[in-house]
């Protein structure tokens, strides 16, 4: 929990703008404190860089305010934790500060390069040390919080166990590739035929010796091509009997015949198998006890959110 945590705030850290002035528009209040409405802004933007996404890909327009209601939850739950760090006394050492400036100017391909970023958000290094300052001190409130969260027992950690059987055994499964060639549900008899003559051709180049992959990123009608049809590892009853049956039935290195499905002919090339696993309770035992407490602290962490939110003054000034 406080790596995390303190990843998250830091991050956030480098996106927020300065503190707000008379002429910025404010989306909240925080006990007389308010949150800009740039600054909302800034951490989306960084939230759908995290995410690897693109505004335009968000075509729900109720995905779109949760996404941004989320965000500006996450800052008022930062600035409620600065407030209670200055209250507990649990503000950051100047060594802390450094260590986490440090760390933020590291992400950056040289010192000018960071510097430079600051400065465009209205930034000195002294500015900006002061608010990595905030950001470690409220990390640091919620770090406490986390580490008051009752223990979990040996009989939770069996408890688990006993109940997610599915997270401690992996079946025997097949790494391969595959070429698809695809046929419409409704496709007439002549058209099969084409398709079925289209990949027969493409088998031909497999066993003449012709790569693959080469091969499946230049006819493969499947989303995998651009990996060179690499499927993800797959067990018994995860794809279709043809391709299941085929896999099962090759050694690695071998090239299946042309499989039809109802609305594909494939060529599947087995390239590996792995065995069934299950993981004993005693190998999971502390892997499951650090996962439930992880769980725990942020769950203590989350309730210390709202509690604080509930007694003090929160007001959001922009509907969402």
């Amino acid at each position: 929990m406080p790596v995390l945590l303190f990843a998250l705030l830091t991050a956030a850290a480098l996106c927020a703008p300065p503190p707000a002035q008379a002429q910025d528009i404010l989306v909240a209040s925080v006990n007389g404190t308010g949150i800009p409405q740039e600054r909302l802004e800034r951490g989306f933007e960084e939230d759908l860089r995290q995410r690897k996404m693109h505004l335009l890909q968000i075509r729900n327009p109720e995905r779109l305010k949760e996404m941004r209601r989320a965000v500006l939850d996450n800052l008022i739950e930062q600035e409620l934790f600065w407030q209670e760090a200055q209250k507990a006394g649990t503000i950051a050492t100047q060594a802390e500060v450094e260590s986490a400036y440090a760390g933020t100017k590291a992400q950056f391909k040289s010192a000018e390069a960071f510097e430079q970023r600051i400065r465009v958000e209205g930034y000195t290094p002294e500015t900006y040390r002061e608010l990595v300052k905030r950001q470690v001190s409220a990390s640091k409130y919620a770090s406490g919080v986390a580490a008051k969260a009752a223990a979990v027992t040996d009989a939770e950690v069996h408890r688990f166990y006993v109940d997610n059987p599915d997270k401690f055994h992996r079946p025997e499964q097949v790494r391969a590739r595959h070429i698809m060639v695809k046929v419409a549900k409704d496709a007439s008899d002549a058209e099969r035929a084409a398709k079925r003559a289209r990949i027969e051709e493409i088998l031909k180049q497999v066993r003449a010796g012709e790569d693959f992959e080469q091969l499946a990123q230049l006819h493969s009608e499947a989303p995998t091509k651009q990996w060179g049809g690499e499927m993800d590892p797959f067990g018994r009853g995860q794809v279709d009997k043809a391709l299941e049956d085929a896999a099962f039935s090759l050694a690695p290195g071998q090239i299946s015949d042309v499989l039809a499905t109802p609305e594909s002919f494939q060529i599947l090339k087995v390239e590996g198998r792995s065995e069934a696993i299950t993981v004993s309770e005693d190998s999971a035992r502390e892997r499951i006890r650090e996962y439930l407490q992880e769980i725990r602290a942020r769950q203590a962490v989350t309730r210390e959110a709202e509690r604080l939110r509930a007694a003090g003054d929160v007001k959001i000034l922009l509907p969402m």
